[in-house]
């Protein structure tokens, strides 16, 4: 029986306004029917270029791709879209990207799928649109949308990203039996527990790692610098966050560990005066640090870089709007983040990890008080999610006190306290 993928010296770079970038050098790639292949590799190795070029969404510059027997750099126009509506379904890292914005979960999967929502856990979201689930919500429904088109080639980039342990081991059971049943699966993923249901692994870099840190002590007298006390919050009369308290002080790093939807995010977002509570206070001590902005950061799981500028001047950006001329403090931080050699690139010609990176720089650059962080590490790879801790731990020795949402437990052993969240209650 023939693969129903193989890729011969697959080479593509994209030419931009600062020059051309290799995203991916002479590939080789051989996946069986039924079987399931995972593209690893750091940020910016070319993972997410390789599934848009097995999906027939760009171009390589050399080489060649059969899927399922189709020869994909020769289809152009009506055979092209006929191959992508019959043969092949592809899953952004952005999980709301491959849902439609102004329909329902439950009309895009239609009533025939509604047990793929059962069996991902989101069947009591069937009647939400895109904008109305948290970011684990949107993966696990993308996915059920994506299953439910029935090609026989499924790409999903980063599948397991934004999901905790529990929601990821029923992503990956959904996928097992995709397989079983003869659906070819490939996946660009840093999840070792993804890896291991992989039959093919493809790595298209040599892995790095990020020299380590030490867990630093925290002087216990240090003054609290962020104080939430009572914090309650609900959303078309359902609740939340419910009488969430906790203090972290100047130079702690805090972590709140929780599963997609409970709570984290909200918790965040009100903790930094983006988000009204209905209970509850929050104080920020950073005394005579005006305006709020410059007491508090945020850098929240869509990242918001500025696509007309540079990586360089997006981390810039807060120096200049508070007129700071902090000499070297942009420099550390890029190469600190290992984001130096990208500097001139803009937002969309580097990867999503690295884009997770600049607006942790971007935070980090003018010392906040207080840096609050949702799932920072989701999208990196374990050399980079090295760097972040490390970036962060610097941050903390500064003074600043580091709150992060992530559902990663690993994380718990970086920090110097930890709350768990579950249905919006801290326990």
């Amino acid at each position: 029986m023939p693969d129903a993928v193989v890729c011969r010296g697959v080479a593509k770079s994209y030419v931009t306004e600062t020059g051309s970038v290799a995203a991916l050098r002479s590939i080789d790639l051989a996946v069986g029917r039924g079987g399931i292949a995972a593209l690893v590799g750091p940020s910016g190795s070319g993972k997410s270029t390789l599934l848009r070029l097995l999906a027939g969404l760009d171009l390589p510059d050399a080489g060649a791709i059969e899927v399922e027997a189709h020869e994909v750099t020769a289809l152009h126009g009506a055979p092209l879209r006929t191959f992508r509506r019959t043969c092949v379904t592809y899953v952004a890292q952005r999980a709301a990207a491959s849902l439609i914005p102004h329909l329902t979960v439950r009309e895009q999967l239609g009533g025939a799928h509604v047990s793929l929502a059962r069996r991902l856990e989101i069947a009591h979201r069937l009647d939400a649109r895109a904008d109305q689930l948290s970011g684990g919500e949107q993966a696990r429904a993308s996915l059920a949308v994506a299953l439910a088109r029935e090609t026989p080639l499924l790409l999903l980039d980063e599948p397991t990203a934004e999901l905790d342990r529990d929601a990821a081991a029923l992503v990956m059971g959904v996928l097992a039996d995709a397989a079983g049943e003869g659906r070819t699966v490939v996946l660009a993923t840093h999840d070792p527990d993804l890896l291991r249901h992989a039959t093919t692994t493809v790595d298209l870099a040599p892995p790095r790692t990020a020299p380590a840190t030490e867990r630093r002590r925290v002087d216990a007298r240090a003054a609290a610098a962020l104080e939430v006390r009572g914090l309650s919050k609900a959303y078309d009369g359902v609740e939340v966050v419910h009488d969430v308290s906790l203090e972290l002080r100047a130079g702690e790093l805090g972590v709140l560990l929780g599963r997609s939807g409970s709570g984290k995010s909200t918790l965040l977002m009100a903790a930094g005066d983006w988000l009204r509570p209905d209970a509850g206070s929050i104080e920020v001590a950073a005394p005579g640090v005006v305006p709020p902005w410059r007491r508090i950061a945020y850098v929240a799981q869509r990242f918001a870089l500025l696509p007309e500028l540079s990586v360089l001047e997006n981390v810039e950006l807060p120096l200049r709007l508070a007129g700071s001329r902090r000499e070297g403090a942009t420099t550390a931080l890029l190469a600190q983040l290992e984001l130096d050699e990208l500097a001139d690139r803009r937002p969309h010609e580097i990867s999503i990890g690295q884009q997770q990176r600049v607006a942790l720089a971007r935070a980090l650059v003018l010392r906040p008080a207080v840096l609050l962080a949702d799932e920072p590490t989701s999208h990196q790879d374990a050399g980079s999610a090295d760097l972040v801790w490390a970036a962060l731990a610097s941050a903390a020795a500064g003074g600043t006190a580091c709150l992060l949402a992530t559902h990663e437990e690993a994380s718990a052993a970086r920090a110097h306290r930890v709350w768990r969240i579950a249905d919006g209650r801290v326990v």
